[in-house]
């Protein structure tokens, strides 16, 4: 088989695309394997978190290709384009070879946003974040001042790869002095939801939520690097809240009272929350504006359903329903829009993954406070567990148009 072979650098480019704008392994090789048959390839593919592994013909005379990966971020806006290119090459509307350049093109392709807005729309997460946990007025508008803070931190951690291997720590450390300072200049000032929302984005959730749904898809290698990393992450914003907790201590006056508690805002209050929510969330993970309404749609239908979940299976497996709901109408808008279900399901996992709670159980371990800490991490991965079977559930009921 010629090395030549156009499809094969196709395949090769596809791969390299998916797994850069950060398809999970299970749906990486569903794609490239389908994506082979359809070629008239003979191909198998094995995806872990830094490397890709594609090997070609007839096994025993096998041709292979290993491409190594940086992981990468979730782009919505390059994974519709990259849809939009696979789907084109299905209805024969372009060869092999146009399709190969305009994948090339789309990973030349820079961020639809600029880096002010990538920071409102953080401090937008930020505040958002801090209604959702029941914080009040003071706590909403101190984490979206923090949030911006820390979303500039982000943005000069991104010019220099050295700085952005500790950003995690740094913004930790960062959020926590700040509510602390915050909390000693406004007394009633509740500091612990402050920091958990200011480092809402950087959480592991989502990641945790990624290497179970690899874990249980039997994607074993992938997934356990997957949860590896996002324990890693956890472990280093944990560090960095606690050393801003003790260099706090150094100046008295930064002692803020740890059984001050917040005023709860009104319920009417969550739906202009969501209603913020959706355009940062888009901003973050750079979706197209014309996908926004879909997110909203997204957003709102697993709130909901996580909400009636928790009031009838409780706080550990109501996230089952949210995911439930979150995976059907992602399938259906797949099936009529011709879009990536990914456009509105993780705009919907974001809503209900549980990192805020493995923050706690990191906490309370860093506290001592062993059986607590156990408690609110067995909760964690219960909650990640139910995000994952609702998601499998969804795809059992309604399944999607391609793997995609």
């Amino acid at each position: 088989m010629s090395v030549a072979d156009p499809r094969i650098d196709f395949l090769i480019a596809l791969g390299r695309a998916l797994h850069e704008n950060g398809i999970p392994a299970h749906r990486l090789e569903d794609t490239l394997g389908e994506a082979a048959a359809r070629l008239g390839l003979r191909a198998e593919f094995f995806s872990t978190p830094t490397s890709l592994i594609s090997a070609f013909g007839e096994p025993g005379n096998q041709q292979t290709a290993l491409s190594r990966v940086t992981p990468g971020e979730l782009r919505l806006d390059r994974i519709v384009a990259l849809d939009e290119v696979v789907d084109a090459l299905w209805r024969h509307e372009i060869p092999v070879e146009e399709a190969h350049s305009r994948l090339r093109n789309i990973a030349s392709t820079s961020s639809p946003y600029g880096p002010w807005l990538t920071v409102a729309a953080l401090a937008v997460a930020s505040g958002a974040a801090a209604r959702f946990f029941g914080a009040g007025l003071a706590e909403v508008l101190v984490s979206t001042v923090v949030g911006l803070m820390i979303g500039g931190l982000g943005a000069v951690a991104q010019r220099s790869v050295t700085v952005g291997r500790v950003y995690e720590f740094a913004a930790a450390m960062t959020a926590t002095l700040l509510a602390l300072v915050a909390g000693a200049l406004w007394p009633p000032l509740a500091v612990a939801p402050v920091v958990v929302s200011s480092i809402i984005v950087l959480l592991p959730g989502l990641t945790l939520t990624l290497a179970l749904n690899e874990l249980a898809t039997g994607h074993l290698v992938s997934g356990t690097a997957r949860l590896t990393g996002s324990l890693m992450t956890l472990l280093k914003l944990g560090l960095g809240v606690g050393l801003g907790q003790q260099l706090a201590t150094v100046l008295p006056a930064l002692a803020a009272r740890a059984d001050a508690q917040p005023v709860p805002l009104p319920d009417w209050t969550l739906a202009p929350a969501l209603l913020l929510t959706v355009p940062a969330l888009g901003v973050l993970f750079r979706a197209r504006w014309r996908e926004l309404p879909w997110m909203l749609v997204a957003v709102m239908t697993a709130f909901g359903g996580a909400r009636l979940g928790v009031h009838l299976l409780g706080p550990a497996l109501g996230a089952l329903l949210g995911a439930l709901l979150a995976g059907l109408a992602g399938n259906v808008y797949e099936r009529r829009r011709r879009r990536p279900a990914v456009v509105m399901v993780l705009p919907s996992l974001i809503m209900l993954v549980p990192g805020s709670i493995g923050y706690r159980s990191l906490s309370f371990l860093m506290e001592r406070n062993i059986v607590a800490g156990i408690d609110s991490a067995v909760t964690a991965l219960l909650v990640g567990v139910s995000l994952v079977a609702g998601l499998l559930l969804a795809n059992v009921l309604l399944p999607p148009r391609n793997p995609l």
